[in-house]
């Protein structure tokens, strides 16, 4: 019994400090910028959500952050979009939206 306990413990761990969304080549060339851009199209809205934890052990919020704007940029390639910008900060349990953008490069 104790040895499920430690090894279930461990696994939250490992999965709290792990990324969970690999980037594909697409979203590669996504870039995300803070604030809208100017000379921009709009493309559309994204909204991701991303795991903020496993039962009680909660992800560093960095790791989610990243996650998000990972997943952010996969969603934006999909609409021919080559930019985004977060719409608002992420929730606390891992849900963000940003805006999607065809700029010129």
């Amino acid at each position: 019994m104790l040895r499920y306990a430690l090894t279930s413990i461990a696994a939250a761990l490992v999965l709290a400090g792990c990324s969970l969304a690999p980037m594909t080549p697409e979203a590669e060339r996504v870039r995300v910028v803070a604030t809208p851009p100017t000379g921009c199209t709009p493309a559309g809205r994204v909204e991701v959500s991303a795991t903020s934890g496993f039962a009680m052990v909660k992800r560093n919020q960095l790791r989610v952050k990243d996650e998000l704007e990972t997943l952010a940029r996969q969603e934006a390639a999909k609409i021919g979009a080559n930019t985004v910008s977060p719409r608002e900060a992420p929730s606390a349990d891992g849900h963000q939206s940003f805006e999607a953008w065809r700029c010129a490069r």
